[in-house]
């Protein structure tokens, strides 16, 4: 099946080695990564799956440190494999609550090839509103660069694992409403926020907003793919989230829906998004 995975981590290959030292000093880092378990690819990762699970194309994120300098080496590891493989569309991240930092940053990349900023995330306090009056300064940079923003929102029910994190959806929902020029992917389904859709304002209000499907296996059962076929076809992005799962993980429940929808969903969604 064609297919592009609009989600994917990669980490540069010195800092994987130093993931314990990472993982002392970052408690986010450490809350997701730091168990040795957890894994954490390059690049070179990267491709071999790409090359195995024949993925076209793998929109790649990187993690959003505290320390100025690991944000600063993990972009510009993720722009130069993006530079070196038109295969790669590379992403900028940034920590939000260093807000003149990340507005640099965005800039700085943007300069350099990044395509969009995200995976915008705070795995150890989560979104709120003063973090979202943050992500405004940064969105108004995207809007200007004709970007997008990728953004990590985790469901608020439900079992309990690392990185799940508090997230105001009230003020996710006032940030689209008063960023409707912006192209916004909502990681995860949303966190449950599709689900809103069926309400006039919502859909409304949401007109530029994807979903991703990054981690849905370890979160919903089967019947979230019939959901997505039936309602979300036109909005949904393939999405892995590798290396925590693979495209392996997703193939059924793809496959069972009708050819045009798995096809909107695996890789022509995608393409009108990322390549218009």
């Amino acid at each position: 099946m064609e297919a592009i995975d609009a989600h994917t981590h990669i980490f540069p290959p010195e800092l994987i080695k130093e993931r314990s030292k990472v993982a002392a000093r970052d408690s986010a880092f450490a809350n997701i990564y730091g168990d040795k378990r957890s894994r954490m690819i390059d690049a070179a990762g990267l491709l071999e799956y790409m090359e195995i699970e024949k993925i076209d194309a793998s929109v790649v994120c990187g993690f959003p440190f505290q320390d100025r300098g690991l944000v600063e080496m993990e972009n510009d590891y993720i722009l130069e494999e993006g530079r070196k493989n038109k295969n790669i569309i590379p992403l900028t991240v940034v920590n939000i609550e260093d807000e003149e930092c990340a507005i640099n940053e965005i800039e700085r990349c943007f300069n350099r090839g990044a395509r969009g900023v995200g995976e915008v995330a705070l795995y150890g306090k989560g979104l709120g509103k003063e973090e979202m009056r943050k992500l405004g300064g940064i969105a108004s940079i995207v809007e200007k660069n004709h970007s997008f923003l990728m953004i990590h929102i985790n469901e608020q029910v439900g079992h309990v694992y690392n990185g799940k994190v508090p997230i105001d959806l009230i003020e996710v929902v006032r940030f689209i409403e008063a960023h409707r020029g912006l192209d916004i992917i909502l990681s995860h389904l949303g966190g449950g926020l599709c689900f809103y859709e069926f309400m006039p304002e919502i859909k409304k209000a949401f007109a530029r907003v994807y979903y991703d499907m990054a981690a849905i296996p370890l979160i919903y059962s089967d019947e979230i793919y019939h959901f997505i076929e039936g309602f979300l076809s036109e909005k949904t992005l393939f999405g892995s989230d590798y290396p925590l799962l693979s495209i392996e993980r997703y193939r059924e429940g793809i496959r069972n829906m009708s050819e045009d929808r798995r096809r909107r969903i695996l890789h022509a969604n995608a393409r009108r998004f990322f390549w218009k």
